[in-house]
């Protein structure tokens, strides 16, 4: 009597499965995330703030953390909204990183009227400087 040879049984290949890629991640539709990392030392650093302003620049980020960057476009500029100003105005060294690309930068309001200007990364806004005398850039 022939024996049988041994056959393996494996899954069928199933038919018709996609491969679907990754969407790209809409960071408008996220909340900024508020970095001091690039935060620039000397005249407009927040070591020079008033402990009020400290204080301010903290109640300033927890108010935006439910907004997103789209709805904070959409935002008054002297509120909780932002702002774009040119780079050319400002009047503090540019950090070497700030390449030419970037021409312009924002501005969110921390404490009534006064700026800090930073730039935006994905959903990440980098604070460079707290103009807390109003002498960073022309208002």
């Amino acid at each position: 009597m022939a024996k049988k040879p041994n056959r393996i049984i494996g899954t069928a290949a199933k038919q018709g499965d996609l491969i679907k890629s990754q969407e790209p991640i809409n960071y408008d539709s996220k909340p900024p995330i508020f970095s001091l990392e690039k935060l620039q030392p000397g005249k407009y650093c927040l070591s020079i703030l008033s402990q009020e302003n400290k204080a301010m620049f903290a109640d300033a980020i927890f108010r935006r953390k439910s907004l997103t960057w789209n709805q904070i476009k959409q935002l008054d500029k002297h509120g909780l909204g932002t702002e774009k100003i040119p780079k050319a105005q400002i009047k503090a060294p540019i950090p070497r990183f700030i390449t030419d690309e970037l021409d312009h930068l924002l501005v969110f309001r921390y404490k009534g009227l006064h700026p800090m200007v930073g730039y935006r990364q994905r959903d990440v806004f980098f604070v460079l400087w707290f103009d807390h005398d109003f002498s960073l850039y022309s208002h």
